[in-house]
């Protein structure tokens, strides 16, 4: 095993770009993974399950994890839902409107700022809905998804100057719940979601191989605030503070949390590495804006495991932003 450097030297020598969010490139996981044999997968951050969905349809056996809830919806709804769709009746009800106060305002600070006011209320109709002690967990999880896309339509739309929205909020729902009861498929094999810290449920999950594209330095700060209001509305809390965003977080540094320095993120990325040594595969997958640079990562995995691959994918501009390189390490 390669002996280990330190982190802070290991990185850039010049300031390190601001961080982006993951850029996943599944197909190109597979070609690179291709020549290896494994018959399951186990993703720890799984995010909306991109990836997760990739491989399931490859006939992997797939176990989508995340500490969000949120996200954890995903993993439920199309992971380790095999069968389950949500009924015409079903929907029915979830489109009809609950005269109630408390209902109609819980999400009301987002108006006029996220959302409409109409959006609001029925944000807050849906988790009413949706929380019914009635309502199957996985076609819970389906609607709570439904209404993830929703929320993403909106925003989009809204971010466009001068663009109108031509569908009503039932409408978008439909559609978006249409959709997902679509995409449920069954691939012939037990595929799970799990939902929490993944420092504790790595050590419990069996798997050929890990996949694992680690949160940046940022952690939660990373993702999109679509993705941190969907995490407050699952929650039923649109004040909702994601861990590490208004306080220090005690305890050892912790992928996920916000690390400052190169030397804090490798020794976060160390612990959880640790707790993943019976996968017999590893793919780890990260891009050149992390505090830690390719180099970096290579020799803390290979204080574990043998590097056996590393490819690189270079992206171009989008959107603004500066080209940038994805990375793949693997090893066993």
């Amino acid at each position: 095993m390669a002996q280990h450097r330190d982190p802070e030297s290991a990185t850039r020598q010049h300031s390190v770009p601001s961080p982006r969010r993951k850029k996943l490139l599944p197909s190109w996981y597979q070609e690179l993974l291709s020549d290896l044999s494994f018959r399951s997968i186990y993703d720890p951050f799984a995010g909306q399950a991109q990836v997760a969905r990739y491989f399931k349809r490859q006939g992997k056996r797939v176990i989508a994890g995340d500490l969000l809830e949120g996200h954890y919806c995903f993993g439920r709804a199309l992971i380790a839902n095999n069968d389950r769709v949500v009924a015409p009746d079903r929907l029915a009800t979830w489109q009809t409107v609950i005269r109630d106060h408390q209902v109609a305002t819980r999400y009301a600070a987002w108006a006029h700022h996220h959302f409409t006011p109409e959006e609001t209320i029925w944000l807050g109709i849906w988790n009413a809905h949706l929380t019914a002690p009635d309502v199957h967990a996985t076609e819970r999880a389906l609607g709570a998804t439904a209404v993830a896309h929703t929320m993403q339509y909106w925003r989009s739309i809204a971010s466009v100057p001068q663009a109108r929205k031509s569908l009503s909020p039932l409408e978008v729902f439909a559609h978006s719940l249409e959709t997902l009861n679509a995409g449920v498929f069954n691939n012939g094999v037990p595929n799970q979601a799990v939902w929490g810290d993944a420092y504790q449920q790595a050590s419990r999950v069996e798997a050929d191989l890990l996949f694992c594209y680690p949160p940046t330095h940022l952690g939660f700060h990373n993702c999109s605030e679509s993705l941190s209001l969907f995490e407050g509305w699952v929650k039923g809390e649109p004040q909702l503070k994601l861990p590490g965003e208004d306080e220090n977080i005690p305890g050892p540094p912790t992928l996920g949390m916000p690390l400052s320095t190169p030397k804090a993120y490798a020794e976060a990325l160390r612990r959880f590495l640790a707790r993943c040594t019976h996968f017999p595969i590893w793919a780890i997958a990260f891009h050149d804006r992390y505090l830690l640079n390719e180099q970096a990562f290579a020799d803390l995995i290979g204080e574990f495991k043998t590097v056996i691959r590393r490819a690189s994918v270079t992206i171009p501009d989008h959107l603004n932003e500066s080209a940038h390189k994805e990375i793949l390490i693997i090893a066993r």
